[in-house]
């Protein structure tokens, strides 16, 4: 469009600044909602908002282009600061419980004493007279505006009040650093270096402001988006952590109904395994039920290399080493493996075992049981699908790590608005008006508008919770949809992404929502994948092609490591995983989203290098009833 302008980077720093902070603010709102009795969510949602607005009034004050103007927004600026402090105290308070409560009712009287004062001082607090505004010049030519005044008489209360708030926040910092333990010190590190960035640039400079010895802008907002970052990883640290101890606390609580019932029916029925293994002779004797369990005849010698020969192949290596680890330390084993049998097939069988020493520390020997609990695993294997709970936390999990992305998202078309309302703001101030230009800036502003709704309400439906909603999807949208997603970390990570969607495609039969999730997991694990290599050297492929029976195949290619070719059968079990920080959660929910939709899917190496995730989905049935 003609005579428009580029926005300035202070513009697009602030407006940044503004997105991300009321994109956490959303996100951890809703997450609030969830989980009322986690009050902490709420006051960081609060904290996040109201850093938005103070980003807001600073970039006002810099853009002031008279006195009287900058006297009003200083004015105001005290109602965010006030309920700023009160949030990260509170904060502090309900998430970390450390500080001393002395310092946080210091901090939040005295700040509420200044802004008091601010209210009842003229022009403001800080300044009894505004006399002239700076116009300094940064480096491309930006011009913004500071005060020159006289000293207002209580603005060192305001100082105080300043100063008091990060005497608590050192404080509650270091108390929590002094509890010990690596969690505790963790967080403390986290949120200690972001306050001392915040110290250091904020707070120093807003007290040699107030004291007259620089003359710059207020430089509030930015410094403090380090601590809001730092507070936002521990807030979804603590989400995930919360989720491995929820599923944790239900699989032992499973384990310990199922042990119950075990014990009870082998004391009845005596249907047990029971063996000794002499070590020093390597020599394993066990009644006939046990050599009826691990299909061994009943002449044949037993020792540890029989034993292990029995075991499926992916599973030896984890039972050696349990072993091993009990034999050198713990004293104690317990383990769950398959054994494969002729003309039987794969059974599971849990043992339980407890080594005995001799003075010196020897081992001499094991002894301990075995149980077939191949009906249980088959029954948590179906109980599995329909879990939905656990795939709704993934989801949570996974917009927790991506909201840098969503928050991208947003401020692109919000910038493009900004834009468009400024240049239809200067056409509306020539004479004659041109009504076509205006109209077609209005539109740009409309479709920008739509832009970031959308990204909204993908955000909204990956937070969905409930039954599954089937209907017709197009998988093609759908990767187009994902990509749109996760567009921004792709781009922040040099991640080139090359597509191969095949036309008329035929729809399938799901729910959008959680297909959404199991792409979004492939192409997050395949990012991952390639994390260790050269930016130039990373590369997604995904694609869709027509399978057998008109099925679909979708396709998650990249250029990673590639899979151990002993976990590429495992990989989809629940508390598998390649990744050193991971929970060995999303393929397994995968797998059971996939399998509810009647489909499969597949892990396999590339020829090359990397690995490539494929699933199969049924097609939509030409007549049927599709259940909603």
């Amino acid at each position: 469009m003609a005579d428009t302008h580029p926005i300035s980077w202070i513009t697009v720093i602030w407006s940044m600044t503004a997105s991300a902070c009321l994109t956490l603010a959303g996100v951890y709102f809703i997450i609030g909602l969830k989980q009322r009795e986690r009050p902490a969510y709420f006051l960081f949602s609060l904290l996040a908002l109201t850093m938005a607005a103070f980003a807001g009034f600073e970039y006002a004050m810099m853009r002031a282009d008279s006195t009287r103007v900058f006297e009003e927004l200083l004015y105001w600026i005290h109602i965010p600061v006030f309920t700023g402090t009160l949030a990260v105290i509170g904060f502090i308070q309900a998430h970390f419980r450390t500080g001393r409560a002395w310092l946080a009712y210091a901090a939040c009287g005295v700040r509420g004493l200044a802004d008091a004062l601010n209210f009842l001082s003229s022009p403001n607090l800080n300044y009894a007279e505004i006399t002239a505004l700076r116009h300094i010049v940064l480096p491309g030519g930006e011009t913004i505006a500071a005060a020159e005044g006289v000293r207002g008489p209580w603005v060192a209360i305001d100082d105080l009040a300043l100063l008091l708030t990060v005497a608590y926040l050192a404080d509650a910092v270091v108390s929590l650093w002094r509890r010990g333990g690596y969690d505790n010190r963790r967080r403390a590190a986290l949120v200690g270096s972001g306050i001392l960035c915040f110290i250091l640039i904020a707070a120093g400079s807003a007290i040699l402001i107030h004291a007259g010895i620089l003359h710059i802008p207020y430089l509030i907002s930015l410094p403090f988006l380090l601590v809001l970052l730092a507070m936002s990883y521990e807030l979804s640290s603590d989400v995930l952590q919360a989720a491995r101890l929820a599923r944790q606390l239900e699989v032992s609580e499973a384990e310990l109904r199922e042990s119950q019932e075990r014990m009870r029916l082998a004391a009845g029925a005596a249907d047990l395994g029971l063996w000794l293994w002499d070590i020093a002779k390597d020599e394993i004797w066990t009644m006939e039920q046990g050599r009826a369990l691990y299909g061994i005849p009943k002449d044949e010698r037993i020792d540890f290399a029989r034993f292990m020969k029995t075991l499926h192949a992916d599973d030896r290596e984890a039972v050696s080493e349990s072993i091993a680890k009990a034999l050198q330390n713990s004293g104690d084993y317990e383990g769950e493996y398959r054994i494969c049998l002729p003309g039987v097939g794969t059974r599971w069988l849990a043992a339980r075992g407890r080594v005995e020493f001799d003075g010196s520390g020897k081992p001499l020997r094991m002894r301990g049981v075995s149980i077939d609990i191949t009906r249980r695993k088959l029954a948590e294997q179906e109980v599995q699908k329909q879990r939905h709970e656990l795939a709704h936390l993934s989801r949570v999990t996974m917009l927790g790590e991506l909201s840098g992305s969503l928050a991208h998202e947003l401020n692109q078309p919000l910038t493009a608005i900004l834009a468009n309302a400024q240049a239809a703001r200067r056409f509306l101030d020539h004479e004659p008006v041109d009504i076509g230009e205006v109209r077609e800036i209005l539109g740009d502003i409309v479709e920008e508008d739509k832009r970031a709704g959308e990204v909204i309400r993908r955000l909204h439906l990956l937070f969905r919770k409930g039954e599954l909603q089937y209907g017709p999807v197009n998988v093609n949208a759908l990767v187009e949809d994902v990509l749109k997603l996760v567009r921004s970390d792709l781009v922040n990570q040099g991640i080139a992404v090359v597509t191969t969607l095949a036309p008329a495609l035929p729809m399938v039969s799901g729910d959008r929502v959680q297909l959404q999730q199991v792409l979004l997991n492939l192409v997050v694990n395949a990012c991952d994948a390639m994390a260790c290599l050269d930016r130039t050297e990373r590369e997604i492929r995904i694609g869709t092609e027509t399978a057998a029976a008109n099925g679909i195949r979708l396709t998650v290619a990249d250029r990673g490591r590639g899979i151990p070719a002993e976990d590429l059968e495992r990989v989809f079990e629940p508390f598998v995983t390649t990744k050193s920080q991971g929970l060995g959660l999303g393929l397994s929910v995968c797998r059971t989203i996939v399998s509810a939709h009647g489909g499969t899917i597949r892990a396999a190496n590339n020829p090359g290098r990397g690995a490539r995730l494929s699933l199969i989905l049924p097609p939509l049935p030409e007549r049927a009833d599709v259940p909603a």
